[in-house]
């Protein structure tokens, strides 16, 4: 009985965008997470947030009782918690946020040493499943002042006039890092927007900051060669990662798993100035995550089919020889989060699954 309560609930998992496939690690990994009587109640969520009423009826539990364990589901950062118009509303996150959540604390405790393990059995499963077939859940996108002053830069690709629409702005402590610890980039490198960022502050995963702290903090990144991910939307910012080829999630279902899904390439492609450029291999060797760039009889060549047009070879270039242009051809990117959710339900043939789920059962 217990086995199908937790079976149950990775189905749930399941149905979101970002999936959660089947393994014997994941349903060990829920059991940490979510006590016996607190995945009961998790059976009852959907992905949009519910009044206590809604899920105590979903589930047949007392409201109460539900009450208690949705609190602290939400203080251990596997499900989402908001208050609107007085009525507070919990939902489950996606699996990539139940994973990433209780990392973001930075503590290795004991609760860790027990997830560290697990994932790391999981993770191969769940790299080469994230996206779907045309539709990616992040994109990259270069340093505005590196692109061409000729090319059409587009308003979801100015990522600080992006900043200047969010309400709420904060920060985090990158998860992925802090699970593979495999270099010394910053570990507070996560920004986030809005509803989100309030939820994380709210529970202990993140912290507030100024619009102009986060600005400066973009360019201190790009400095240290970090690769910039954002939403894959037009409409507004979610969250901005900063990444790094040895320890992000994304990056590596991309480079490890050939999963072309994880992420979407920026809308650019660097160009050098011959003339400007010393053939001093920066480009190639110090700043390219993805290794497009090759030294060859001193010069750079880059292979486009790798390159996923994140700009740092141009920021990095210390002859200022490289700029971004305009790709040919560029997949605009879904209008908002319900757009991109659509499309990857679609892909995953999951709509009708996942609208069901969300469909309240009872009158508000």
């Amino acid at each position: 009985m217990v086995e199908n309560i937790y079976e149950g609930l990775r189905e749930i998992l399941d149905i979101h965008p970002m999936g959660c496939p089947p393994g014997s690690e994941i349903i060990e990994i829920l059991k940490i997470l979510f006590g016996e009587e607190e995945a009961e109640v998790a059976l009852g969520l959907g992905f949009t947030p519910f009044s206590v009423n809604e899920i105590a009826h979903r589930t047949g539990l007392n409201p109460p009782n539900v009450g208690q364990h949705l609190e602290s589901l939400a203080d251990k950062g596997v499900v989402f918690a908001r208050e609107k118009n007085g009525v507070k509303g919990y939902a489950l996150l996606n699996i990539t946020s139940i994973f990433e959540n209780p990392y973001r604390r930075g503590v290795q405790d004991e609760l860790l040493e027990k997830l560290t393990p697990l994932w790391e059995k999981y993770k191969s499963t769940l790299r080469s499943s994230i996206g779907g077939q045309t539709t990616s859940i992040l994109r990259v996108i270069p340093i505005q002042k590196k692109i061409e002053t000729n090319a059409e830069i587009l308003p979801y690709e100015k990522v600080n006039e992006l900043i200047d629409q969010a309400k709420q702005v904060g920060i985090a402590r990158c998860p992925c890092r802090e699970f593979e610890q495999n270099c010394d980039a910053p570990r507070e490198s996560c920004m986030t927007f809005d509803t989100t960022c309030t939820y994380l502050v709210e529970r202990g995963f993140a912290r507030y900051i100024t619009k102009d702290e986060m600005k400066q903090k973009l360019k201190d990144f790009d400095k240290m060669g970090l690769v910039r991910q954002v939403n894959n939307t037009r409409n507004r910012l979610e969250v901005i990662c900063h990444c790094c080829p040895c320890c992000c999630g994304f990056l590596r279902a991309l480079t490890e798993h050939g999963n072309p899904g994880a992420m979407t390439r920026s809308a650019f492609l660097p160009t050098r100035d011959m003339e400007k450029c010393i053939g001093c291999g920066t480009c190639a060797d110090k700043r390219c995550p993805m290794k497009a760039t090759e030294m060859i009889d001193e010069k750079p060549i880059v292979n486009f089919e790798r390159c996923i047009g994140c700009s740092l070879c141009a920021t990095g270039c210390p002859q200022d020889a490289i700029r971004m242009i305009r790709r040919t051809e560029v997949t605009e990117p879904p209008a908002d989060s319900r757009e991109m959710g659509m499309r990857l339900l679609q892909e995953h043939g999951k709509l009708e699954a996942f609208m069901e789920i969300n469909t309240p059962k009872i009158k508000p």
